[in-house]
C-alpha cells in the first residue's frame, strides 16, 4: 500500500488522457493508485511506468460496468488518504449520434459510463478524501447546453451534461460541505484513439495543462468547469 501525502487515484488509467494524467502526475511527484479494467491486461506504457516508477505506482482493477469493484479501493485505503480523484474514463457512443436512430442499449451504455458511473464511483470513494483534496470529471466543452451552437454529436453532448448535473449536485450536496472541490475538466481535442490523429492538443499538452490546473484549485471549496489551461467554460 502506498504512503504519501500527495496521494491519487485515477480512474480509467490504461490508455489516452488516462494513462497520460498518470504519466504527469508521477513526473509532479504524487503517489498515484490507478484502475484499470483487466489487471491481467496491463499495457506496455503502464508497464514502463510501473517500472520507472516502483513504489509510486499501484495498478488496481475497477470495471464501470460493475461499479462494486470500486470497493475493493475503500478496503485498502484508510479514510481520509486521498487528496486528488480524477475519473478519466470515457465512450463517444454510437457512431450515429442521432437519436431518432439509438437503441435503448446504446443509450444506457453511454450514459452509464459518461455521467452515471463516473459519479457513482465518486460517492462511493468520498470517504476516502481528505480534506481540502479535489474531485475531478473528464467533462468536455461539449457538454455545455449554452456553447453548443451546431448541436452536433447529440448523443456525447447530451451524456456530458448529464455528467456536468449530475456532479452539481455532487459538489453542492456532498463534496463542498465535506471541505472539497470539485473539478470539471475539459481536456481539449486531444490526440488520442477517441480524438483522432488530426485533432490538435497532444495527450502531454493536455494533461501536463490539467495537472498544473488541479494543483492550483488545491485548498478550494468550489466547483468550477475549466479547461486544460484553466479557462472557465460556460456551464
Amino acid at each position: 500500500m502506498l504512503n504519501a501525502n500527495k496521494r491519487a487515484i485515477v480512474v480509467g488509467a490504461s490508455r489516452g488522457i488516462g494513462l497520460g494524467l498518470v504519466r504527469e502526475l508521477l513526473n509532479q511527484h504524487w503517489e498515484v493508485i490507478a484502475t484499470i479494467r483487466d489487471i491481467n491486461q496491463v499495457s506496455t506504457e503502464l508497464n514502463q511506468l510501473l517500472t520507472e516508477f516502483a513504489g509510486k505506482l499501484e495498478l488496481v482493477e475497477v470495471d464501470l460496468n460493475h461499479v462494486q469493484t470500486v470497493e475493493s479501493l475503500t478496503r485498502q485505503y484508510h479514510e481520509k488518504s486521498i487528496n486528488l480523484l480524477l475519473v478519466s474514463a470515457g465512450i463517444l457512443g454510437p457512431e450515429h449520434q442521432h437519436v431518432e436512430s439509438c437503441t435503448p442499449n446504446e443509450i444506457s451504455h453511454l450514459f452509464w459510463v459518461n455521467s452515471i458511473a463516473p459519479v457513482t464511483v465518486a460517492r462511493k470513494l468520498l470517504p476516502l478524501m481528505a480534506e481540502k483534496s479535489v474531485i475531478a470529471f473528464m467533462s468536455s466543452r461539449m457538454g455545455s447546453v449554452t456553447l453548443n451552437d451546431d448541436g452536433n454529436m447529440e448523443l456525447y453532448r447530451a451524456s456530458k451534461a448529464a455528467l456536468n448535473s449530475l456532479t452539481r449536485g455532487f459538489a453542492v450536496n456532498e463534496a463542498i460541505p465535506a471541505q472539497m472541490g470539485v473539478l470539471n475538466l475539459h481536456p481539449g481535442w486531444v490526440q488520442t484513439e477517441m480524438g483522432g490523429s488530426h485533432a490538435p492538443i497532444s495527450v502531454k499538452q493536455s494533461t501536463t495543462g490539467m495537472v498544473a490546473v488541479i494543483e492550483n484549485f488545491m485548498g478550494k471549496n468550489e466547483q468550477r468547469f475549466v479547461d486544460f489551461q484553466g479557462n472557465e467554460i460556460e456551464w
